[in-house]
């Protein structure tokens, strides 16, 4: 598959995702396996999921071995792009901080973007000498550039994921990479231990919303690269970095 044939279409694409298993993930697994993709999504628990198109495997993306076995199926499936989605919430004053919450918080949401990253850019570099294409999107939050009370930790890993994805496209360049962030604002989904589709975020980005976001940055032509995607609810108070 070159890029010609990849610019604007998802049929026959074949594209990983993290945290797949509920959310933003299996939203956007959704949508790109009835746009044609074939999807490898990786989760911690995969038990019960089923989409047409699209393949389900257990993954810790904490856990190199785990992440290892992941990347092996997705350069043996041929996969041309990586959307790191997996991540989690914690909200605390600094004085509240655990050694053990920074570990849980910064592995899952730091380092669960590099190691994925990692595992498959060897594999990048070889479609590129093929003149092939490759993608790799970070869905990180409308606070990777600013932060708030009790936001220390998450905020601070979402920091270090946006340094990530810049590092990345500076690198990436030299082997046809494009690298894209997704910004998501306020999101109803079960993130921070909260239940989807609670009452009080009826007004909030819905998970397809985000993944829309995802597809539009999979899918403009191959000459052209989106660097970010910043969007928010429009009962989010307006704010810019």
């Amino acid at each position: 598959m070159t890029e010609q044939t990849q610019a604007g279409s998802l049929r026959r694409r074949v594209v990983a995702v993290t945290g797949a298993s509920k959310g933003i993930g299996l939203a956007l697994a959704q949508r790109l396996a009835a746009q044609g993709a074939h999807v490898i999504g990786g989760a911690r628990n995969v038990d019960g999921l089923s989409v047409d198109g699209a393949e389900f495997l257990s993954l810790d993306v904490t856990d190199e071995p785990s992440v290892a076995a992941f990347a092996a199926r997705c350069v043996d499936a041929g996969v041309d792009a990586l959307v790191n989605n997996a991540g989690v919430g914690s909200f605390l004053p600094v004085q509240d901080i655990t050694p053990e919450e920074y570990r849980r918080v910064m592995d899952t949401n730091v380092l669960g973007t590099i190691l994925p990253t990692r595992a498959l850019i060897g594999h990048f570099q070889a479609r590129h000498a093929q003149g092939q294409g490759s993608q790799v999107v970070n869905v990180t939050s409308d606070v990777s550039a600013r932060t708030f009370a009790g936001g220390a930790l998450y905020t601070g890993s979402k920091f270090a994921q946006r340094a990530v994805t810049h590092a990345l496209a500076h690198e990436g360049h030299a082997y046809g990479l494009r690298v894209t962030e997704i910004r998501p604002g306020m999101v109803d989904t079960f993130f921070g231990g909260t239940a989807q589709g609670e009452a009080f975020k009826a007004q909030w980005l819905r998970p397809d919303d985000v993944a829309d976001a995802v597809l539009y940055a999979l899918t403009v032509p191959a000459h052209l690269r989106v660097d970010e995607i910043l969007l928010h609810p429009v009962v989010q108070e307006v704010s810019y970095p």
